[in-house]
């Protein structure tokens, strides 16, 4: 790891040890920051003690973990984990038998709810509040029939820390701070549990971002981060503005694209270019291939490995019409079989397949970071880790599904035929598999604006800029001549996040011919976002 040498702006943050928010830019070194602060703070603590650090996926948890025990440092009792993770083991699991009885360690966490759980609530939650909670029964019988849904964890955790003192005497005794990192993309409940915390005498920081929300469709809401900058009886607002990963002129055209008002950054250089190319999606990759690969072979734009490079789309099915034209190695990180099945099963067999062909190493990393939401009882780990372990050696798809439906047994989870069905479509296609694989640094990554998030390329390359393609446009009562941005603000924010990939070079792509709803392809017309006028001189 190097020595990090952070700037006034950074080291003002990590020296303040109060109740904060912090909002960073792109590339502006945040989670070395909360890495700073963690390790700071724990030396102090005594061994029964520690911090909450939630950062919002699991591969981010790993990196902030790692980095705050690098040489070996002592983070205490300290959890690093996601916000539902957190939810369910330090607090449902331990407590929410003192709130409505029962014994939770033989529930199911339920990932998606169908019916028949469904059924139990008086409506369909998108992510429930406290509030529902309290007002729909279903939950508590959702709970007596066995099960959990995960979407529910954050109401259900603040539910029982406001009615088991047990809860809030555990939860002061063993933790002394909370960080919360992407806040701009944290629901109602769970900014309301991140509240409690600071109430129950917890030093909170919040890190985030307006400018990267995009999850808006889970129930993430933006505006949360903005009332803790605004409320400044409680938090001290500081400001990392500085990206140090992108060239100056990248950082300018997606600054302006969000603030026509943004001061630009002197730069002799423009390494952000727009393209026309002519024909569709799978013509295009067809003529950019050479273009890619005399990049990685002459070591432009600072790459050194294809993995350098990101070719980014809005849509699943831009990515799939690219990737019949590409002429070079690749890997494509897009909604596959078992993505498309979307339950508890599903998930399960996409671990076990990340496992089995590497993409996932060892079994304990598996278990720990994979099933982490769920109630593995201890007498069957051995035994978990013994059939996990067989994975590797099993050739014949029959025989590797008979093992996907034991494991699934013993971690109580149903299976399902449209899980195996998944399988094995995704076995008979080697372009699929590879997206269970590790990372080969031979390979172009290719994968959608959502997917990129958190991640970094010397290059992007970002298509989907045609007009009915990105942003999103709806016909509203049939007046096909003025049709509606209705997502604006969370496109522009996704373009905004595509743009910032790329360290060292961004082309944005149009292709001449467009692929309609209905797999016709016609003449495309540039996105909105190639139309604005403050954009106008900073591209090449």
């Amino acid at each position: 790891m190097s020595k990090f040498a952070p700037t006034p702006e950074q080291q003002a943050a990590i020296d303040f040890d109060g109740n904060m928010v912090i909002t960073a830019c792109p590339g502006s070194g945040k989670t070395s920051v909360m890495k700073e602060k963690i390790r700071k703070i724990t030396p102090v603590l005594a061994d029964h003690k520690g911090v909450i650090a939630i950062t919002f996926t699991k591969k981010a948890s790993q990196e902030l973990k790692k980095r705050c025990k690098h040489n070996a440092h002592d983070t205490k009792q300290s959890f690093f984990g996601t916000i539902d993770s957190f939810c369910l083991k330090e607090l449902i699991l331990p407590f929410i038998s003192r709130v409505w009885g029962g014994n939770p360690a033989e529930c199911k966490v339920v990932r998606r709810l169908r019916s028949p759980y469904l059924l139990f609530l008086d409506e369909e939650y998108c992510s429930p509040t406290v509030e529902n909670i309290l007002n729909d029964d279903g939950f508590n019988r959702l709970y007596d029939a066995g099960f959990v849904w995960m979407n529910s964890f954050a109401a259900l955790a603040l539910h029982v820390l406001n009615s088991s003192e047990s809860a809030q005497r555990y939860i002061k005794a063993r933790y002394s701070h909370v960080f919360i990192d992407e806040y701009q993309d944290s629901s109602l409940a769970q900014h309301q549990l991140f509240l409690k915390l600071l109430e129950l005498g917890l030093i909170a920081t919040a890190v985030g971002d307006v400018s990267q929300s995009i999850y808006e469709f889970r129930g993430g809401n933006p505006e949360l981060l903005n009332c803790l900058v605004d409320d400044s009886d409680n938090f001290r607002h500081f400001q990392i503005n500085i990206n140090h990963r992108c060239h100056a002129s990248i950082i300018n055209y997606a600054s302006r694209l969000l603030d026509p008002n943004f001061q630009l950054i002197q730069c002799e250089e423009k390494r952000i270019y727009r393209r026309l190319v002519t024909g569709n999606l799978t013509s295009v990759a067809q003529q950019i291939s050479g273009r890619i690969s005399s990049w990685i072979d002459n070591g432009k734009w600072g790459v050194s490995k294809a993995s350098d490079i990101g070719i980014l789309a809005k849509k699943d099915k831009s990515l799939k019409l690219l990737t019949a034209g590409l002429n070079i190695d690749y890997r494509i990180y897009s909604e596959n079989p078992l993505d498309s099945v979307g339950s508890d099963c599903s998930d399960l067999y996409s671990h076990l397949l990340a496992f089995k062909y590497g993409a996932i190493p060892t079994v304990q990393e598996l278990i720990a970071n994979q099933f982490e939401l769920v109630v593995l009882k201890e007498n069957n780990l051995a035994l978990v880790r013994k059939e996990i372990r067989a994975l590797r050696e099993i050739e014949q798809v029959d025989q590797l599904i008979a093992k996907f439906h034991e494991l699934a047994s013993m971690l109580g989870i149903e299976e399902d035929e449209e899980s195996d069905i998944a399988v094995r479509t995704i076995l008979q296609q080697e372009e699929i598999i590879k997206q269970f694989m590790p990372l080969d640094d031979n390979e172009v990554q290719v994968m959608t604006l959502h997917k990129s998030k958190g991640l970094e390329f010397k290059v992007v390359l970002h298509f989907d800029l045609e007009e009915w393609s990105f942003p999103f446009q709806q016909v509203v009562n049939n007046d096909w001549d003025n049709p509606v941005y209705t997502s604006l603000i969370q496109d522009a924010n996704l373009h905004y996040v595509g743009i910032t990939r790329a360290e060292n070079c961004c082309v944005l792509i149009r292709s001449t011919l467009r692929q309609n709803s209905r797999g016709d392809f016609s003449q495309s017309a540039p996105s909105y976002f190639l139309r604005l006028p403050q954009l106008e001189g900073l591209y090449g």
